[in-house]
């Protein structure tokens, strides 16, 4: 319970720079081809906002699936254990592990439809060099 409230506590202190226009600057993953050019979880962010005292976070992205770049958005409503939940492309788990005013970094786990797990990690930035993959749509 202890670890939860300081959770909370800090993901209270953070919300302000949560907040905002970001970009994806690196992606890692243990599963490569998730992440590959056109990979399913390849996303290119471009937004994040929080709500309920930031129990809920909206992420808005980019994905670039046969060429085409499409714009998604998601919520992530924390659970329990301070990590958001949301549904794409299977079952996803994230949670801010570190932030700043100019980058944070997001870890992430994805059960597929098909029962496969991937771990991530996305760092995203405020300084405008994200990598686009095609995607240059939004702002």
């Amino acid at each position: 319970m202890v670890k939860f409230l300081l959770l909370a506590l800090a993901l209270g202190l953070a919300h302000a720079q949560l907040e905002g226009k970001w970009v994806t600057t690196a992606i890692a993953a243990d599963n490569v081809d998730k992440i590959e050019q056109e990979g399913p979880l390849r996303l290119y962010l471009r937004e994040l906002t929080c709500t309920e005292a930031c129990s809920e976070m909206a992420v808005t992205f980019y994905v670039n699936a046969n060429g085409q770049c499409s714009e998604t958005k998601v919520v992530g409503y924390r659970q329990e254990d301070g990590k958001f939940r949301t549904q794409f492309e299977g079952d996803n788990r994230f949670e801010p592990v570190s932030a700043t005013p100019e980058n944070i970094v997001f870890t992430s786990k994805n059960v597929d439809r098909a029962g496969r797990t991937t771990s991530l990690i996305f760092v995203v930035g405020k300084n405008g060099r994200g990598f686009s993959g095609g995607c240059r749509e939004g702002p």
